[in-house]
């Protein structure tokens, strides 16, 4: 449904096989066909003018964000699904807008008793809050990667031991291992990241080597999923919760050789009562020096918590860029990051003049970033209390 080519633009033939005859047929293409290189931009250049013609605001930060400041609307787009947050009469007005311009399927409605799905991702209404899970896409999933071997689908835990075996698959189960691990990968960027974050980043850095070990954590993985697979994010409509934002690292926690030793380092913010924005990964900024070009183990936790926190104020920096760009919602500022480290809560204070952390130059920018009170400031949480 994309605008058709203009005449100005280049013409472009396809051609095809009659499937009787075998005779070679060619067309000229008046427009995009779905797959095609080209066919994303100019869906986005189709969609997005004519969303932002009705007086929306688009993000910078994120450019899938619409606002309608009259309105109070909020328009979140991905590809060519759409949901909208705001008051009834608003949305409806702006559906029957879209639906005037594109052929469009029906809108669905998110009421205690018409849960909707969005993405793959089950959102429901009870009386107190909004739930999402992933309980039919890790069904589904279970299915189509019955070829695993999943036969004990249940596993307390996601993942219960490093991966210690780098034998390579063989090609029949490599193809299979990285749709499993595509798989997981949207799980946790939708709903279970924050209890399966760890072990996708662990398994995902063996997708270019496959290996037995890493199949058989990505197999646990799987079987977690599919004994909790009902486990879901809640927000209360009356949550007076503030949130919250935390920091942690495990200090060259990844015993692999190809790993180098570098910590992991993991981010969760709350808006209210619910996870929001979440992360872990692998340190991955040249520490000590910037004529480094690789991430390196350090010599202390502290200044792995450091670097933790830097990154951690990164993405919470962005995430209330994006917050912004949504409309009417609140972000602290400076907001307070949680962290259980004595030693990085000091560097971050600026308190501390004479460490062990003298290898760290502190006018690189991310350091800078840290230490802007205006944007953050560093508050110290027992260890155990650090989500």
């Amino acid at each position: 449904q994309s605008d058709k080519y203009l005449d100005t633009d280049p013409r472009k033939y396809i051609t095809f096989k009659h499937p009787i005859t075998k005779e070679l047929l060619v067309y000229r293409q008046l427009a995009p066909i779905y797959g095609e290189n080209s066919a994303p931009i100019r869906w986005e250049k189709t969609l997005f003018p004519f969303i932002q013609s009705l007086g929306f605001d688009k993000g910078e930060n994120e450019p899938c964000v619409f606002y309608h400041k009259e309105r109070d609307l909020t328009v979140l787009v991905y590809v060519d699904d759409i949901l909208a947050d705001g008051y009834e009469e608003d949305i409806q007005w702006f559906f029957d807008e879209i639906a005037e311009r594109f052929e469009c399927k029906e809108d669905q409605w998110l009421t205690p008793e018409t849960p909707i799905d969005f993405l793959g991702i089950d959102v429901s209404m009870d009386k107190d809050g909004v739930c999402m899970s992933m309980c039919n896409y890790i069904d589904k999933c279970i299915i189509g990667l019955s070829a695993l071997g999943l036969n004990n689908l249940s596993a307390s835990t996601p993942m219960n031991t490093e991966i210690q075996d780098l034998t390579l698959l063989p090609e029949s189960l490599k193809k299979l291992f990285m749709t499993a691990v595509g798989c997981l990968g949207w799980l946790t960027n939708t709903v279970r990241l924050v209890d399966v974050a760890l072990a996708h980043s662990r398994i995902s850095q063996h997708m270019a080597n496959p290996c037995k070990g890493a199949l058989e954590a990505l197999k646990r993985t799987w079987q977690c999923l599919a004994q909790h697979k009902k486990l879901c994010l809640h927000q209360p409509f009356d949550s007076n919760d503030d949130g919250g934002f935390w920091c942690d690292s495990d200090h060259a926690g990844n015993p692999l050789e190809a790993n180098n030793r570098k910590s992991q380092n993991g981010v969760l913010a709350m808006v209210g009562s619910a996870p929001t924005m979440w992360g872990s990964k692998v340190t991955s900024i040249a520490f000590a020096h910037p004529d480094i070009g690789e991430a390196h183990p350090d010599r202390s936790s502290g200044a792995a918590e450091v670097y933790a926190a830097a990154n951690a104020t990164c993405d919470i920096m962005h995430l209330s860029y994006c917050i912004r760009e949504m409309g009417n919602v609140y972000f602290p500022k400076p907001f307070r990051l949680l962290m259980d480290n004595t030693t990085a809560e000091a560097f971050a204070n600026n308190s501390c003049f004479k460490s062990k952390l003298k290898h760290i130059d502190v006018s690189q920018r991310w350091v800078r970033c840290l230490r802007d009170s205006s944007i953050m400031t560093p508050v110290h949480v027992n260890t155990h209390d650090n989500l």
